[in-house]
Order: structure tokens, then sequence, then C-alpha cells
């Protein structure tokens, strides 16, 4: 068993020396940046090109492969799609290109640009109804960061295509030519503005992000179920026996976590501020080969006692797999601390969730006689079939099972 362990590593491991060219399968994610120059909205927003093809079935000729042609023969049902799907001010405020279409390339792939305008007299305050992908993918989110101007930190909120509208502050922009009293004028206006601003930076929407990206991300909480099934048992050399006590399961699996946590969080950090930066497309199959590390070792020790440095390892790259939601916001350090703690502290409360669960429903079972076959072997093999077939959609863009 151990020597098919090895190899089926091994032949996983060079596998993924070839996942480069593949396309990962992360979270659903578009971008917006909002500016104001007096009575006038400019908008950017970026729309990932697989997410459209998911929706309006861009590419034609089944191959995988969006070219410039395919996106640019379905332009005008992307734009009426795209411009359907966001309303400013209960749609006062309409929005008109100011610029061809254009494709980018980011870390997580490739995506649309659409410049936009509006001239629109919105107030202090915007209406911003946001529904992008709510038909097909409610866990959609999209990432709107607002220049406040005048050097002050934008703001930022995360939208959620099934969350109904939010208000946004929006400051009148104080450099433009005017007077020099309606300059001291709009200069006040501004200093209440981005105060205004930063309560709305302080909002808890990141925090649910964290939560639900947590909570939608089926290969993290598997990873943590493989973490969690041997917790309840202690392997000695005539086999596995239950803990006597709960507290000789929880105490060593919050150690175990918390390495867990320490690991994901340095990356999620280096990652966020561009300081290391790693495509989704190693990241991916990457996380799918520590649950089949972690699954394996249930059934064979290949990690000998050194769990919780590997969990720490493991952490590391899952960090990266969490990492996308804030990189490509492009924020200042100040802007990007804050988003990060209320982020990481929400991955964090969603953790706790699952951990808490499932550690309990474990700990109920413990003491089944059968527990080790069917549980924690039985679950082990599930989680490694189910990582390996993950790996494979990722390294190969195939799409097989249905999450």
């Amino acid at each position: 068993m151990r020597v098919f362990a090895t190899r089926l590593l091994g032949l996983l491991a060079l596998g993924l020396a070839f996942a480069l060219p593949a396309q990962a399968h992360k979270a659903s994610d578009a971008y917006l940046q909002l500016s104001r120059s007096a009575d006038q909205l400019n908008l950017r927003w970026d729309i990932s090109l697989r997410d459209l093809d998911a929706m309006l079935d861009i590419d034609q000729d089944g191959d995988q492969k969006l070219t410039w042609g395919e996106v640019k023969a379905r332009m005008d049902d992307i734009r009426a799609y795209a411009l359907a799907h966001l309303q400013l001010q209960q749609g006062r405020c309409v929005l008109n290109e100011t610029q061809p279409p254009a494709i980018e390339s980011r870390v997580d792939g490739t995506y649309l640009v659409l410049q936009l305008q509006s001239q629109c007299a919105a107030g202090d305050r915007l209406d911003v109804d946001y529904r992008l992908f709510k038909e097909v993918d409610p866990t959609h989110r999209g990432l709107l960061r607002v220049d406040m101007g005048s050097g002050a930190a934008p703001a930022l909120r995360s939208l959620d295509p099934v969350g109904g509208s939010v208000a946004v502050a929006l400051p009148h922009d104080a450099t433009s030519t005017q007077p020099a009293a309606a300059a001291a004028s709009a200069a006040s206006a501004a200093a209440t503005t981005t105060a205004t601003a930063s309560a709305s930076s302080d909002d808890t929407s990141f925090f649910r992000d964290g939560i639900h990206h947590i909570l939608i991300g089926y290969d993290h909480i598997l990873f943590l179920i493989c973490l969690l099934l041997p917790a309840v048992l202690v392997r000695t050399l005539e086999g596995w026996r239950p803990v006597a006590q709960w507290h000789q399961a929880v105490w060593p699996m919050v150690a175990t976590v918390t390495m867990f946590t320490l690991g994901h969080s340095i990356t999620l950090a280096l990652a966020g501020l561009k300081i290391v930066s790693l495509s989704p497309r190693l990241i991916e199959p990457a996380i799918a080969l520590t649950i089949i590390v972690a699954a394996v070792d249930n059934i064979v020790p290949l990690l000998r006692g050194k769990r919780r440095i590997f969990t720490f390892l493991f952490g590391l790259i899952h960090g990266f797999g969490f990492a996308n939601v804030l990189a490509e916001l492009d924020l200042p350090v100040a802007s990007f601390v804050s988003a990060l703690l209320r982020f990481n502290l929400g991955v964090e409360a969603g953790q706790l969730i699952i951990v808490t669960i499932a550690l309990t429903v474990l700990l109920a079972l413990r003491s089944w006689r059968r527990y080790p076959p069917v549980v924690l072997r039985g679950g082990s093999i599930f989680a490694v079939v189910v990582a390996a077939l993950w790996f494979i959609e990722r390294v190969f863009d195939l799409k097989i099972l249905p999450i």
C-alpha cells in the first residue's frame, strides 16, 4: 500500500509540472473601479471570460479556448447582458461605453475590460445594484473599489449578486477648476466624505466574503475533514483506538488547525500585497495534492509524526487559493491591511464553524467499532478519489465533478 501511495503521489506531482497551461477553477469574481469627476461617473469593469462563456456559451467550436474572434462575435450580447445586470441610482445613471472593449490577462485568467461613463448628478451616495451571473452563479462577487480622491484611501465593497443594492459613499472631485472659495468648500466636503468613506470601508462585506469563500471552498473543506478524521483516535501498535476524553481530540486538533491558519494567513498577506505571486494554474492543482497527501496519511503514515509541520506547509499553499479576492484590487497598504484583516477573520469564522460541526459528529462516532475501517479509511479513500478528479480537472481544464 505504501509503495502504491508513493507512486500515485509521484505521478500526480509529475502531472502538476505540466499544469501551467491549464485554467484553474477559482472562485468567480469581477473587478469594478469607480471614480467621479464633477457630475461624471467613470467605471472600469473587468469580467472573467470564463464566467461569460459559462453564461453565454461564447466558445462556439467547443475547444475550451476562447479566441478574440469568438468574443468579438458575441460582443453585442456580452455588452447587453452586463449592462442589464448593473444599475446605478435605480437606473437613473445610464452607463455608456467610452472605449472599445479590450482583453487583459491577469494572474487568475483572462478578462474582458469595459470602460464606461455616465453623466449623472448622483449626490454624495451612489446606489449600486449588481446582479451579474445571478442566474447561474449566486456565489459570484463583484469587488468594487471607489476612488475617494484627494489622496484618500479608496473605499471597498464586495457586491453580492443576490444581496440587493448597496449604497456607497461617492465624493465630489475637489481637484477640478473652480474659484478659491468653492475649492475650500469642496476640500472641506472631501474631508467629510473621506470619513464617510472610511466608515464604508469598515463594513462587514469582506468579513462575510471570508466566510463565503471558505464555505464554498469545497477543496479547503475536504482538506480540513481529512485532518479531522483521525483526530478522535489514537494510533497504537495494535491499531486505532478511540480517545478516552473529548479534550484529547480537541486540543491537538486546535494546534493542527492553528498551524493551517498560520500558514494560509502568511501567504494570503504575501500574495495579496503581491510580494509573492503564483498562478492559480499552479496553486489549484497543488491544493488537490495536499488533500491527497493528508488523506493517504490517514491510511498509511506517510508524514511520520510531522503532520503539524506539513499542515503548516499545506496552509501556505491554501493561502494562495484565498488571495485572488484581494490581490487584483491594487490597494494602498493601509486599505489592503484593513480588508485583509476582515477577510481573514471571516475565513477563520467559517473554518471554526466547519471544525466545530465536524468534530462534534466525529466525537460522537469515535467509539463505534467500525469507525476505523468505515469512517477513517472509507472517508480518506473517498477524499483521495475526489481530490484526484479535481487534480485532473484543474490540470487538463475538464469538468468531471458537479462541484
